[in-house]
């Protein structure tokens, strides 16, 4: 797998999402798969109108987006 600038190497060497865990990486790859062959039609939604996937997805999501805005601010200042 290439890395892009959305994955670090983490200290066992393993490709993760800047800000997640391995195991947080692992379930977000897995839950934006699947969210993206979900049929809208039979999935459970919950009050808020998101599937509790989807909830979830989005939790790792922020967590991973705060941890890169000051990662890719530096990056860019590099350049």
């Amino acid at each position: 797998m290439a890395l892009d600038d959305n994955y670090v190497l983490d200290a066992d060497g393993n490709s993760v999402l800047v800000g997640l865990a391995l195991d947080e990486t692992r379930e977000f790859e897995c839950l934006d798969e699947s969210i993206s062959r979900l049929d809208p039609a039979s999935s459970v939604s919950t009050v808020d109108g998101r599937t509790l996937n989807e909830r979830r997805w989005l939790v790792l999501y922020e967590k991973h987006e705060a941890a890169l805005r000051p990662f890719s601010t530096t990056q860019r200042t590099k350049h």
